[in-house]
C-alpha cells in the first residue's frame, strides 16, 4: 500500500472515530481519538518526508557544498515547516487570548470577595479553565518563535560546523518517529 492510500485510510478511520465520539461522548472514546490523531500525524510526517528530495540535500550537507534556494526551502520545511503551518492555520489564537483575559478578569473580581467555599471553588474552576487554555497559547508562541529562530539562523552563510550539525540533524530526523 502506498503512502497516499495509507494516509487516506487513516483519515477515514479518524473521521469515523470522531463520529463515534460525537455519538457517545466518553473519555475512553476521546482517548482513542487522540491516539488515532497521533497515528494520522505520524503518517502525514512520513508522507511529507517521502515527497521531499532529501538524499541529495544530505549529500550536499556532508560534502559542505553550497545550498540552493530549493535546498534551503527543504531544510526549512524539515526543521520548522510544521511550526510555520501551525501558526499559519491556527484559528483559535484570538479566542484563547480573549478567553484568558476574561478569566483573569474573573479572578480579579474574586480578589475582593469573601473566601467562602463557593468563592474558593469558583476560583479553582477558573484556574482550571485557564490551565486548559494556556497550553494552546504556549504551543502557538513556541512554534512562532521556533520558526523565527530558524529564519534568523539561516540568514548568513553556513560554516563548516553548521554543515555538520545540519547533516547530523537531518539524519536523526529521517530515523526518528517523532520528527
Amino acid at each position: 500500500m502506498n503512502e497516499t492510500t495509507k494516509l487516506a485510510n487513516t483519515i477515514k478511520a479518524t473521521l469515523q472515530l470522531a463520529d463515534r465520539c460525537a455519538q457517545t461522548e466518553t473519555s475512553d472514546n476521546y482517548g482513542l481519538l487522540e491516539d488515532e490523531v497521533g497515528e494520522l500525524e505520524g503518517q502525514a510526517r512520513e508522507a511529507f518526508q517521502a515527497q521531499m528530495n532529501i538524499p541529495p540535500l544530505l549529500s550536499k550537507l556532508k560534502k559542505k557544498q553550497s545550498l540552493s534556494a530549493a535546498d534551503l526551502k527543504t531544510l526549512e520545511l524539515l526543521f520548522v515547516g510544521d511550526a510555520e503551518y501551525f501558526v499559519k492555520y491556527e484559528t483559535e489564537i484570538d479566542h484563547w487570548k480573549s478567553e484568558l483575559k476574561r478569566l483573569l478578569g474573573e479572578i480579579g473580581s474574586l480578589q475582593s470577595g469573601p473566601a467562602d467555599v463557593d468563592g474558593v471553588m469558583r476560583l479553582r474552576a477558573v484556574c482550571q479553565e485557564i490551565s486548559r487554555i494556556l497550553p494552546g497559547l504556549i504551543f502557538y508562541f513556541d512554534q512562532k518563535e521556533r520558526a523565527a529562530k530558524f529564519e534568523q539562523a539561516t540568514q548568513g552563510p553556513i560554516d563548516s560546523e553548521g554543515y555538520k550539525v545540519l547533516a547530523e540533524t537531518v539524519e536523526r530526523m529521517l530515523t526518528s518517529d517523532k520528527m
